[in-house]
């Protein structure tokens, strides 16, 4: 079974380097099985939640199993506990994924992330 994974960047953040990102990207998610069906390109102009929430509907409407950003500073404060209620999120640099655990079911958002090898 293929895994389906959506690339996320913000190309502020990534600057002129924004190419190779991406390139990363597309390899850790070969390197692991995974097909990338797109990459959405933050715009941190767009109003507060705008661009996570654009990044849940996309993930949740394409069936993505996760999401691929270069590193956390791609992610705005409390991004990424919101995102893993839909998918795991995986960052290229440490290859750490962020999800919440499956056997508890009573946890709020601020305990919500194991962090693990990816």
């Amino acid at each position: 079974m293929t895994n389906y994974v959506i690339g996320y960047l913000r190309r502020d953040l990534s600057g002129e380097a924004w190419p190779q990102d991406e390139a990363r990207i597309h390899a850790f998610a070969a390197e692991h099985g995974r097909s990338v069906i797109l990459v959405y390109y933050g715009d941190p102009n767009r109003p507060g939640g705008a661009v996570i929430n654009r990044l849940m509907n996309l993930a949740y409407s394409e069936y993505a199993n996760e999401v691929i950003a270069p590193s956390t500073d791609h992610f705005e404060p409390g991004d990424i506990p919101a995102l893993v209620k839909i998918a795991d999120v995986i960052c290229t640099d440490t290859a750490t994924r962020y999800t919440i655990p499956t056997a508890d079911t009573h946890v709020d958002d601020s305990s919500a992330i194991v962090i693990g090898d990816g």
